[in-house]
């Protein structure tokens, strides 16, 4: 189903079921999806929908990007239903779901092969899921780390997590491709060194 409609068929549909409660306990809640209700389902969405978007912009550092792989991850809860099994909190687990989407897509959609995509990848799939007070952390070191680093290597840096690439990169500071890829290179060397085991935050903005 094309994701544009997904949301709208789902509106469409919960006209026929009676109404539930506004309020539910998760657990209810999931045992009413379990049943098919979707009305209880349009609840879980209204619920954690914006939530695991800003949750995956971490990651993904695009809001529109985020929000189809939310989407996704709520058309397999729901294609899914039956056959969950929620041990921790409905949060916790639709968190899971959405950190596990964004592996996937990022290993289906690298956008520049190089070592570092190599690298962004397997320390990804090793680190366990971060939670919201784990990201605002490591980020708050990274903006340290990165303050530290020479003046150029800063803004190739800056300009590389704005989306930019490298040879676009090298034509705005008037560069050869060459350097913008070394200056890369010292500020993961340098960013390596001091996040050591907790590579994700940094590799995740080289996209």
């Amino acid at each position: 189903m094309p994701l544009k409609i997904f949301y709208f068929f789902l509106i469409l549909s919960i006209v026929k079921q009676n109404s539930i409660d506004s309020i539910m306990d998760e657990n209810k809640l999931i045992a009413q999806i379990k049943t098919g209700n979707k009305l209880a389902f349009k609840q879980l969405f209204d619920n954690y929908y914006e939530t695991l978007c800003l949750y995956l912009v971490n990651f993904t550092n695009n809001k529109q990007a985020a929000e189809n792989l939310i989407q996704i991850v709520f058309i397999n809860f729901w294609n899914k239903r039956s056959s969950i099994e929620i041990n921790s909190s409905v949060k916790n687990y639709l968190r899971k779901m959405a950190y596990r989407e964004f592996l996937m897509d990022l290993r289906k959609n690298k956008k520049e092969a190089s070592i570092l995509e190599t690298l962004k990848y397997d320390a990804l799939i090793e680190a366990n899921v971060p939670t919201e007070e784990e990201l605002a952390n490591k980020n708050e070191r990274l903006l340290f780390i990165i303050s530290q680093l020479p003046d150029r290597c800063q803004e190739v840096l800056i300009l590389k997590m704005d989306g930019m690439k490298y040879k676009d990169i090298a034509e705005k500071l008037e560069i050869s491709t060459k350097t913008v890829e070394s200056q890369i290179r010292i500020a993961f060397n340098k960013i390596r060194k001091e996040f050591k085991n907790e590579l994700f935050l940094f590799l995740t903005i080289l996209e």
